[in-house]
């Protein structure tokens, strides 16, 4: 498989595992916005590490660059990459963080507007 490319499994726990940082299982609420017409879709966080996530999506969701993935419970967005998907799951890879309590120029003004009107 070349580099950079998804994987149809998700990478193991174990000591030989691929993982960087350790996962937290977690169920939050969460929104995946994609590819260049900003795309919505909602989803369920599974679980979560300061480098990536595991995503339940609605069945045959596909999903356009660029990614990002709202936490709503939260107010945190991240700026992700498709690493592994299996049916209805998805493993992100983050490469960006953005703080949805306060505006930030660097991060596309649809992923704090939808912040917004979910906590109001």
């Amino acid at each position: 498989m070349p580099d950079g490319a998804p994987s149809d499994d998700p990478p193991s726990d174990g000591a030989g595992g691929q993982r960087r940082s350790q996962r937290r299982r977690v169920l939050l609420s969460g929104k995946l916005v994609h590819s260049p017409s900003e795309l919505t879709v909602d989803c369920a966080i599974q679980d979560i590490s300061a480098a990536g996530a595991r995503v339940r999506l609605p069945p045959d969701t596909l999903l356009g660059e660029p990614i990002f993935l709202i936490n709503m419970s939260h107010g945190l967005a991240f700026r992700a990459r498709v690493a592994w998907r299996k049916e209805n799951r998805a493993g992100l890879e983050f490469t960006r963080y953005f703080d949805l309590h306060k505006a930030d120029e660097a991060a596309p003004r649809v992923l704090r507007r939808l912040w917004l009107e979910h906590i109001r």
